[in-house]
């Protein structure tokens, strides 16, 4: 495994256009994340250009390591799954391995995503279900879940705490004298979404105030305005909350834009924080606090671990990565210090720190 290779090469556009049948025009705007195409002609050029990497890969001999992930998540424009993606991708090519993108969907075979493998890591949930996990884990194949774990906690998953996260949003605000916390949810398939919603639920039941659940809201799951009519519905309530948490920081986004929509102010009118503090929102950094969750860390210590795992060193348990608040208008480095360590104090009962065996 120490073996040292040179840069991998890529498919070319004429390559994948020739597998595909469409034209190298709209190969490239497909691989560029640019245009407007249907789902299946984006699906037959993406699918095409793993497979073209891994012949490649093969025919150089090259060991790779398979990485899965929803179709439905739109990595190369989420900012989110794209920072975790990229961080592996760059540490497994500094271990000395390349890694295949591979989109999962609904009524996939996992046996086809075996050949030639020397590993597996499993992006996110949503279609990456516990039943899959566990068929894939009966082929004893090295494999890491990254921001995913089993609810029989079996093998190894590498993730942020979420729980720890929900947990610090919510107790700021409880900090800040609010008692009535709305919570804009997100879809329940995602592990980490309900584990941030948990954290919320345990700092309410912790500081002794009530869990409302008029202020839990539907997840509307309205796919580019995230959190825009979840906060409409707190709006609308009867006795609405002071304050609230938005599970994602584009959940923040929407909610921020439905404030201003009805003449509210945040921070003024009603408290908001999100979660994730993803660079590309810069609105969210400007007006209001976040929860950074560590996605490039998550990334690179799935990939060491699934290197040792390649190795044969056998781990089970769960990697857990504490996050930090950020407020306004603070630089990552000035939040760094005090709160690095806030997430642990304040989570409790909250898996911090790192857990394998």
């Amino acid at each position: 495994m120490n073996t040292k290779f040179g840069p991998s090469r890529k498919p070319g556009v004429k390559k994948i256009a020739d597998k595909t049948g469409f034209s190298p025009a709209t190969v490239s705007l497909v691989l560029n994340n640019k245009g407007t195409f249907t789902e299946e002609t984006k699906h037959a050029i993406r699918q095409a250009y793993t497979e073209l990497s891994h012949d490649l890969a093969v025919s150089e001999g090259k060991p790779f390591v398979r990485l899965l992930i929803e179709e439905t998540i739109a990595v190369h424009n989420d900012s989110y799954n794209g920072e975790i993606l990229r961080a592996i991708e760059n540490e497994c090519r500094l271990l000395g391995f390349e890694v295949m993108l591979n989109f999962v969907r609904a009524g996939d075979e996992p046996l086809s995503w075996l050949e030639n493998i020397s590993g597996l890591i499993l992006l996110g949930g949503g279609l990456i279900t516990d039943e899959i996990v566990q068929e894939l884990r009966g082929y004893a194949v090295p494999m890491v879940l990254v921001d995913n774990y089993t609810h029989m906690g079996e093998g190894l998953s590498v993730h942020s705490d979420h729980y720890g996260a929900g947990y610090l949003a919510t107790e700021y605000l409880i900090r800040n004298g609010h008692t009535h916390i709305g919570f804009i949810s997100g879809p329940a398939k995602y592990k980490p979404l309900i584990d941030r919603y948990a954290g919320y639920c345990a700092a309410l039941r912790e500081n002794g105030l009530t869990l409302v659940t008029d202020y839990i809201t539907p997840n509307f799951d309205r796919k580019y305005i995230k959190g825009y009519y979840e906060m409409k519905y707190l709006l609308e309530l009867p006795c609405r909350p002071t304050a609230v948490f938005a599970v994602s920081d584009r959940s923040a986004f929407g909610a921020l834009q439905a404030l201003q929509d009805a003449g509210l102010t945040p921070g003024r009118d009603i408290e908001l924080i999100g979660c994730d503090n993803i660079s590309g929102d810069q609105e969210i950094k400007r007006r209001i606090p976040t929860v950074h969750i560590p996605r490039a860390e998550v990334g690179q210590m799935a990939a060491r671990f699934l290197l040792e795992a390649m190795r044969g060193n056998e781990l089970s348990g769960k990697v857990i990565i504490p996050g930090r608040l950020v407020l306004p208008e603070t630089s990552e480095a000035a939040a760094g210090g005090a709160q690095s360590n806030a997430i642990t104090a304040a989570a409790g009962g909250s898996e911090s720190g790192q857990h394998f065996s």
